[in-house]
């Protein structure tokens, strides 16, 4: 089976890389596609093929030639009518050549499926949907879904027009589904198929150390919806209160002036670390290591951080955004506070400081057993082999 990843990136977020590797791995050949973002890429697996997009003038101008000739080679109808929409599209030679570029692999490589990871590269490659024989998966994710949409009167109407004319739709939860459902997508073609993390995590050596400060951490983007300046407001009421913390967020980004300055603006910087970005491996290091992990969002589908704090055995305070509520059982392997209210997430963490060792164990041990049973990287890899197989079938 050969399997189409619109990726957008090269490689992709680890969640998405780790993903394709173990697909790879179980002798699928996967073609990613997408601008390279780190100059050394190695998956040291034969199945594993890169289709990258490149930034150099003369490269562009070459591959786009010689991919508009194979392809009236190879299929001289499909090439005059999807030629014909680029330049459509574009309408001058620069970015007609441009989006030949990158729209035109896809069409030359024999897929068995195209599996476009992020629901605006529809919006912005239509002649995929219109022209690509082979069947057409839409990963439905966080907030292309459930944010953009809903603050662009524009791409709703887009989704609306393109979101029917896809195969099957793969939603990271049954919140982020029933959000896209909104915008045409049928729901009897969508498989909700949850994150997972490696199982290497159950088994990590944690190195948390028994003191009196709390340490507590968050991970994700550095973007105003994963609601940092409202975990600091927390943090304030905690400074404030006598309560012995540390907080720390991790957040790789550009908008990142907003959260450094609210830290300085509340007398913070004795008792938070900003760091704008680390390796996968290093937030795995810092977060084996910290007591509580704290998911501030104000919209998500599912963190793929909390998964993996969970599998740790870190203790995790979430807000009730998106699919969260879909792993996390209040009080029983978590706890799940109001969105946009400082005043109870401080009380949250207060409170948790108050239970005893072996209630928190409990929950701990809970939430590693979640992650056994439902979010393991070998399920997840197996649910979407039967997925893609099912849909070629068909």
């Amino acid at each position: 089976m050969r399997i189409g990843v619109l990726a957008g990136e090269i490689p992709p977020p680890f969640f998405l890389h780790q993903l394709l590797y173990a697909i790879a791995e179980k002798g699928y050949e996967v073609i990613i596609y997408g601008s390279l973002v780190q100059k050394k890429i190695n998956y040291n697996n034969s199945f594993i093929s890169l289709r990258v997009k490149s930034d150099d003038k003369i490269s562009i101008i070459f591959s786009s030639v010689q991919f508009i000739f194979k392809l009236i080679y190879v299929n001289w109808n499909l090439s005059f009518r999807l030629l014909s929409q680029i330049w459509k599209n574009e309408k001058k030679i620069t970015s007609f050549i441009k989006r030949c570029h990158i729209v035109l692999p896809p069409f030359l490589d024999d897929l068995d499926v195209l599996h476009i990871q992020w629901a605006k590269t529809l919006v912005y490659y239509p002649e995929l949907t219109e022209h690509l024989k082979c069947p057409i998966i839409l990963s439905l994710r966080g907030t292309q879904i459930n944010v953009s949409p809903v603050v662009n009167d524009n791409l709703a109407i887009l989704y609306r027009k393109y979101f029917p004319k896809i195969n099957w739709f793969h939603a990271v939860s049954q919140s982020i589904a029933n959000m896209a459902i909104k915008y045409g997508a049928d729901q009897n073609n969508i498989t909700v198929i949850k994150p997972a993390v490696s199982d290497k995590l159950i088994n990590y050596n944690s190195h948390r150390a028994n003191n009196e400060k709390l340490f507590i951490i968050s991970v994700g983007r550095c973007h105003w919806i994963k609601g940092y300046t409202i975990s600091l407001d927390a943090m304030t009421i905690l400074k404030n209160t006598g309560v012995n913390f540390h907080y720390t967020i991790i957040a790789g980004g550009d908008d990142n002036e907003n959260v450094a300055y609210q830290i300085h603006d509340l007398g913070l910087t004795e008792y938070v670390d900003f760091i704008n970005g680390l390796s996968h491996d290093q937030v795995i290091e810092k977060l084996s290591k910290s007591d509580l992990f704290l998911l501030p969002s104000l919209e998500e589908g599912i963190s793929n951080t909390v998964l993996e704090a969970m599998a740790l055995g870190v203790s995790v305070i979430s807000t009730d955004c998106g699919g969260m509520r879909e792993v996390i059982k209040n009080g029983e392997n978590g706890f799940i506070i109001p969105v946009r209210d400082p005043v109870l997430m401080a009380e949250a963490v207060r409170n948790f400081l108050c239970l005893d060792v072996t209630k928190k164990m409990i929950i701990t041990n809970n939430a590693r057993e979640t992650i056994i049973q439902n979010h393991l990287l070998d399920e997840q890899v197996n649910r979407f082999k039967s997925f893609y197989s099912n849909i070629i079938k068909e």
